[in-house]
């Protein structure tokens, strides 16, 4: 059993709500440092592979970035709740690069790899401080040409913006249709997949910003 999994086991028996371990990450090719063994054994499922192209497009004035792993496996009825479906086993931990700008927040970045109907598609989520969509991008499908030109349309990825994590991520709705050149619903289930992805990306995030603001109000009330 490796340490990861061994501390993940420990945990959920704990009943631990929203455990934090956090460590600073500089922006790739501006204060480049190596990884401690730590950030190594905490890195994502899913990667965040291109960190200075997404933070150039959605967050400019970035100097540097936190890694920060949530423990959520104490907050699953919440989470059923508001996922309206049992969260998976990938869920019971969220990994949020909060995004700065030397001391000032500008943000936070989610990655996330959804069920394509050709395979996985990674997409990135930048995300506001009032937790609302900054911007989404894909970084890395198996799609065939004409879905891929279809998920991955400015005009589609821009409706994702300003939306929370109570929002229905629904096509057709409050989410631009999509429709491929070779075959009109070709890219739907992938374009939903995408969408369902983002949504319980936020759901997460949201979850876990208020039991860390819990937490801090329990702290102050009882130092």
């Amino acid at each position: 059993m490796t340490r990861r999994t061994l501390l993940l086991a420990v945990l959920v028996i704990a009943g631990a709500a929203a455990l934090v371990v956090r460590s600073r990450v500089a922006i790739p090719e501006l204060k480049p440092r190596a990884q401690s063994i730590s950030e190594i054994e905490l890195a994502p499922i899913c990667p965040w592979r291109e960190p200075r192209r997404d933070l150039t497009l959605f967050f400019p004035g970035a100097t540097n970035y936190t890694r920060e792993t949530r423990i959520l496996s104490g907050k699953r009825v919440e989470l059923q709740q508001q996922l309206g479906r049992f969260p998976t086993a990938e869920e019971n931990a969220l990994l949020i690069h909060r995004i700065t700008n030397n001391a000032q927040a500008l943000g936070a970045v989610l990655v996330r790899r959804v069920k394509g109907e050709h395979g996985g598609i990674e997409v990135v989520t930048a995300i506001e401080p009032n937790g609302a969509i900054r911007g989404v991008a894909i970084q890395s499908h198996r799609e065939p040409e004409p879905i891929a030109r279809e998920i991955r349309a400015t005009n589609w990825l821009a409706a994702f913006v300003g939306k929370n994590s109570h929002a229905a991520f629904r096509l057709g709705e409050d989410l631009l249709e999509v429709t491929s050149a070779a075959k009109p619903s070709a890219a739907k289930p992938s374009a939903q997949a995408i969408a369902d992805g983002v949504r319980s990306e936020l759901i997460l995030f949201a979850v876990a910003e208020e039991a860390d603001q819990a937490g801090h109000a329990h702290h102050q009330k009882h130092p």
